[in-house]
This record gives C-alpha cells, sequence and structure tokens, in this order.
C-alpha cells in the first residue's frame, strides 16, 4: 500500500511529497471464540499467508511448558502457521482428542499425517528436514525418524525412544568440514538443553511453596486459562499443579545433584555464553540455529517469573536472549516457508 506523505519545516510548506510504501506484515494472531470441529477451543491462531505448505499444524501444549515454549520458538521464527490447544495440566481432557494414549506435551498434529507427531526436540528436527528438503511431504520427514524400544534411565519403565532425533536429515549434499562441525556442535547443544538446562528450571522456579503458587498463577494469565478453563477446572489446575510441581521439583534437585538452585542456574548461563564466543552473535552464527531457539525457548517458560530478572541480572545472557527474541518474533526464518510453499506448488 502506498501513502502520502508531505514534508513541512520551519512552519513553511514545501513542495516536496513523498510516495512511502508501507509494509504490512503478512502474519496474524487470532483468537477465536467458537469450538473446532472436534469440539475443543482454541487458544489461539498463527497465521502466515507466506505458508502455502498446507501442513494444517496444531500444537497441543502448556503456555509456559519448556518443551513446548521450544517448539513455538521455532514455529514462529520460520513463520510457520498453526493452532495452538491450551491443554489443562490436571485434567488433560483435550489429549484424549487425540485418539491414543500419550499424555504428555507437546504434540504436534499435522492433516498430512496419521499420526501426530510427539517429544519436542523430534518435532522441531522434522520440520527443519521438511524445510531443508524441497520435495519431501511432511510423513516422509517423518519416516527418516524411526522409533525403538528402550528404557528410561531414571525409573527402568520401557519407553519409545528416537535414537537419530537431533539430526537435520539431507539428500544429495556434500558438506565441508565447516558445516559437519557446525551441525555437530548444534546437535550437541540441544542434548544439553534437553539433558541438563531443562532440568535446572523446575529446582529454581519452584523453589518455594509460595514461588510455585506465583508461577502457576502466572500461568494462568499467560495460558489465558479464565477464557479456557472452567472455574473449577482452573483453580484445580493452579493450586494442584503448583503442588505437583514443588515436589517434582525437589526430586530433580536430588537427582541432578543440585546444592543450589540459582547458581546451578547461573553456571548453565555462563557455560552457553562461553561456548558461543565473543565473536558471534549467536551459536548459530549470524542467524539462530535450532540450539538457539531450543534454548531460547526453553528460557521463555520463566521470563514472567522473579527467578529470570535474578539471573539476567547476574550473566551476561541479555544481549543474546534479546537478539534471538527479536529474530523469532520478526520470523526472520519466514523465507524457508515460502521457499518450501514454492518447491511443492512446482
Amino acid at each position: 500500500m502506498w501513502s502520502r506523505r508531505i514534508l513541512g519545516a520551519g512552519g513553511a510548506l514545501l513542495g516536496s511529497v513523498l510516495l512511502v510504501k508501507e509494509e504490512k506484515p503478512t502474519w496474524r494472531v487470532e483468537y477465536p471464540k467458537l469450538l473446532n470441529e472436534n469440539g475443543e477451543r482454541l487458544s489461539r491462531k498463527v497465521i502466515n499467508e507466506q505458508d502455502k505448505t498446507n501442513l494444517g499444524l496444531r500444537l497441543y501444549q502448556y503456555q509456559s511448558c519448556p518443551y513446548c515454549c521450544k517448539v513455538r520458538a521455532m514455529l514462529d521464527y520460520y513463520g510457520f502457521s498453526y493452532e495452538i490447544i491450551e491443554v489443562n495440566p490436571i485434567t488433560k481432557k483435550e489429549m484424549k482428542k487425540l485418539g491414543t494414549s500419550y499424555n504428555k506435551v507437546p504434540v504436534l498434529s499435522s492433516r498430512q499425517t496419521e499420526s501426530p507427531l510427539v517429544e519436542s526436540s523430534l518435532i522441531v528436527s522434522v520440520l527443519e528436514t521438511f524445510l531443508t528438503l524441497p520435495k519431501r511431504k511432511l510423513e516422509e520427514c517423518i519416516n527418516f525418524y524411526p522409533v525403538i524400544e528402550g528404557t528410561n534411565p531414571e525409573n527402568g519403565k520401557p519407553q519409545l525412544v528416537y535414537p537419530n532425533k537431533y539430526f537435520i536429515m539431507a539428500e544429495d549434499a556434500i558438506k565441508s568440514q565447516e558445516q559437519l562441525q557446525s551441525a555437530r556442535e548444534e546437535r550437541e547443544w540441544r542434548e544439553w538443553i534437553d539433558e541438563h538446562f531443562i532440568h535446572v528450571i523446575s529446582p529454581l522456579v519452584y523453589r518455594t511453596w509460595a514461588d510455585a503458587l506465583d508461577t502457576f498463577r502466572c500461568f494462568s494469565k499467560t495460558g489465558n486459562w479464565e477464557e479456557l478453563f472452567s472455574s473449577w477446572e482452573r483453580y484445580l489446575a493452579i493450586y494442584m499443579g503448583a503442588m505437583a510441581m514443588f515436589v517434582i521439583s525437589k526430586r530433580l534437585k536430588k537427582r541432578h545433584n543440585i546444592e543450589d538452585e540459582k547458581q546451578a542456574m547461573l553456571d548453565a548461563l555462563n557455560k552457553w555464553i562461553s561456548g558461543k564466543g565473543p565473536s558471534r552473535k549467536f551459536m548459530g552464527g549470524n542467524e539462530p540455529n535450532l540450539a538457539d531457539l531450543s534454548l531460547y525457548g526453553a528460557i521463555n517458560s520463566f521470563v514472567g517469573c522473579r527467578a529470570f530478572q535474578e539471573v539476567r541480572e547476574q550473566t551476561n545472557i541479555g544481549e543474546w536472549y534479546d537478539a534471538v527474541h527479536q529474530a523469532v518474533i520478526q520470523k526472520q526464518g519466514r523465507s524457508k516457508v515460502a521457499a518450501k510453499s514454492a518447491a511443492l506448488a512446482t
């Protein structure tokens, strides 16, 4: 859209007229009030007019879950269109609509796949592979990640394992040693975020019962629970959720040998900053890579808490965090979704 602007100076009207092209964002967020075809109430819809992939993505999530925040950071950075279903953390009734016994978040469904995607890092890798391979459909990309039966090392119970979930697939691409090293570094940091960093969050933000309750009240606000859940469901989620996470945080503290919750977080953030080094804006160089987006998402899970402000003031994480935040909200990776859309159309 073009608009006419007249320049004036010193009270005198100058005869110069500028025609300025005003660029409007191609994406928007909608907050539908109606139920969808499955009787579910959408929390919101993120729409990017340049996304012509027709994936029909729907994310089942908790707004402040670090694993869910990781997935949203990736979806937003690349400018995918997607819908959000906010799951009640106590009743989890929304998960029953999926028709599976799986009840953990995040879960990402698509109109182009028979089964929903689970596990945050697997979801991220599948979508990145989908963007990387021009002609591959989403279902084909999912098949690159086989599942095997394994054992949970923490409780000895059987679990499904995706052994290559941190790998991004490529076809007919010969990579340089530098590219191979960058890919290896990205995988190692993504695994560190899952296996270490995220486990430091709960002991920090649920240190006391008061902290736990304040955190879940914050979750209620950011997750729009007042609109999405009945009053009894919301209060149950706040108080029972806070109690559950207060207890779980103590178990995590013991399991991961954390003596000082705050110092453990400071050490983790300093490790990341040291690993990135002073010469790189992001771990990915001039642009965020999946490790940047994953850590940013994990940190976003407690940005509204007092603990975040404390660790931000005592580390140099702020400059990096703000840079990734701008990249995500501006959807600076959206050209890859546009390119994939064009490739699928040919």
